[in-house]
């Protein structure tokens, strides 16, 4: 009896360690990935990039990180929908991330689809209200998408979080030209 109780002991303990072994090298199979992927869209080998996220994806298909990467690397080669695909699964697993809700609404921007990137871009400032990156591209939606006057709030918050930002001047400098304020709209260009 007691043979048989150490037997079963020694297997339990072997199959843990066998099982924690497994899980170690499979992590630090999917970090290499990671950092393949990474290093291979630094030099601009965006197909090597998007295999490496692929195999991580694989690994770990519920780390953010690698959908993030693989959408943006997708939405940069102009395929959208794939971009679109990784980043709702990317923002899915992270809700507390506004990066995929930026990339997303940086694909749906790309698509002319100008209301749902606001949303994406909205949903991004609910997470980090103070960037003016985020405010600036939801300015940029909404003007895009025909409202102008809905974008100037924003143009105007990220140029007061970042008095340098020419791009948010100029397109508050158009926002207001666009709703008929000259005057205001020759001062941001300025």
């Amino acid at each position: 009896m007691r043979r048989t109780l150490l037997g079963l002991f020694l297997t339990a303990v072997a199959a843990a360690g066998v099982a924690g072994y497994v899980a170690a090298a499979r992590e630090r199979e999917f970090r290499r990935l990671v950092a393949a992927g990474e290093a291979a869209r630094a030099r601009g080998e965006l197909q090597v990039a998007v295999e490496a996220f692929s195999g991580a994806i694989a690994l770990r298909p519920d780390a953010m990180l690698p959908y993030l990467r693989r959408g943006d690397i997708y939405r940069q080669r102009g395929e959208l929908q794939a971009a679109l695909r990784d980043l709702r699964t990317a923002a899915r697993l992270d809700p507390t991330a506004p990066r995929p809700l930026e990339s997303l609404g940086d694909a749906n921007l790309a698509l002319r689809r100008y209301d749902r990137a606001a949303e994406c871009f909205e949903a991004g400032l609910r997470l980090d209200d103070r960037s003016p990156r985020l405010l600036y591209k939801l300015a940029l939606a909404r003007y895009q998408g025909g409202r102008p006057g809905a974008a100037i709030e924003p143009l105007r918050q990220a140029v007061a979080l970042d008095p340098r930002f020419a791009e948010a001047h100029y397109v508050l400098g158009l926002a207001l030209d666009a709703i008929g304020q000259r005057r205001a709209a020759v001062a941001a260009l300025r």
